[in-house]
């Protein structure tokens, strides 16, 4: 009988033992988790968010307007934002970039795609490690970036098109500069204006280059363009130095006869279609997408919900309304 009790008094103590060591455990991963929101809440409080704005090229005039837009949207916000870039147009620099950003722990990253084989990887690598990336100018759409910022390339490309064939009559043959031969973006662009030449006989691409995103490169290969095809009649640039290099490209081998169209609206092109020596240029909004990148970083820091591609407008410049481009 004393064994039966003896028994019975263990499986209770047991039972009680069990029960206080599993409210032991509760609480504790209670405190636990009380303490991480607080550290969360804390920091959230207490640090101000710091992102990375890496451009493609440093002194840019189109970068530095994403500057500026995204400059802008940090004041708003309350939030830090660092401008880095290569000196001049390299990939491999702004991959290198790219992994001292993650190596520092910045709470966002804004960074163009130029090549989406090399930079999705390195996109999932940061997102991996809890620091959200939004894509800009150029998309990378098979990563695991937060959104893309940007203009709609192929969208803007079929509008080039367009003004082209219009401009000209619908009829020439055509030179073409693209900035880089493995940018999403400039691919993009002259896909969609090569869908609306093509809708028109009298019109045909004769040739195609790249610029590397270099005014100088633009010249060369703009001349080398002109001595290949001298019955070439239309010149078109898909970058933002591209109509300026082409422009000086015509004048230094005397053929005033070529019509020019570009894209942006850096000030020597502005100028050149005031005076008559470029026809037009499809203009961007780097300012918003500099701003809008910034603030989307920020939204989802505060866990808000957002689409995934954020277009800019663009729009059409001729001489007709040029001024009003300059004055704003």
């Amino acid at each position: 009988m004393g064994n039966k009790r003896w028994t019975a008094s263990l499986i209770v103590l047991f039972v009680l033992f069990m029960y206080v060591l599993i409210r032991f455990a509760a609480n504790t991963n209670n405190i636990e988790n009380a303490v991480e929101s607080l550290k969360t809440t804390q920091k959230a409080k207490g640090k101000t968010a710091h992102f990375i704005l890496i451009a493609q090229e440093l002194d840019n005039p189109y970068w530095r307007s994403i500057e500026q837009g995204a400059k802008k949207a940090a004041h708003t916000y309350n939030v830090q934002v660092e401008y880095i870039a290569p000196l001049q147009t390299s990939v491999e620099e702004q991959m290198k970039l790219f992994e001292k950003a993650i190596v520092s722990k910045v709470d966002g990253i804004v960074v163009q795609s130029l090549d989406e084989q090399m930079f999705a990887p390195i996109i999932n690598k940061a997102v991996n490690e809890n620091i959200p990336v939004v894509t800009i100018d150029t998309d990378s759409p098979k990563s695991e970036r937060v959104a893309y910022v940007g203009t709609d390339n192929y969208t803007a490309g079929e509008k080039l098109g367009e003004v082209v064939a219009e401009m000209t009559g619908g009829e020439g043959e055509i030179g073409v500069m693209i900035g880089s031969e493995t940018s999403t973006s400039q691919k993009l662009r002259f896909n969609g204006f090569l869908s609306v030449i093509q809708k028109h006989p009298q019109m045909k691409v004769v040739e195609v280059m790249s610029s590397n995103i270099s005014q100088i490169q633009a010249v060369l290969q703009g001349e080398s363009m002109l001595k290949k095809h001298p019955d070439m009649s239309i010149m078109v640039g898909m970058s933002a130095l591209d109509a300026i290099g082409i422009l000086n490209a015509t004048t230094n081998m005397r053929r005033n006869n070529v019509q020019i169209f570009g894209f942006d609206d850096v000030e020597e092109t502005l100028q050149a279609i005031s005076n008559g020596h470029i026809r037009a240029t499809i203009v961007q909004k780097p300012f918003d997408m500099g701003f809008q990148s910034i603030k989307i970083l920020r939204q989802h820091l505060q866990g808000k919900a957002m689409k995934v591609e954020h277009f800019t407008p663009t729009e059409v410049i001729t001489k007709n309304n040029v001024h009003l481009e300059e004055t704003n």
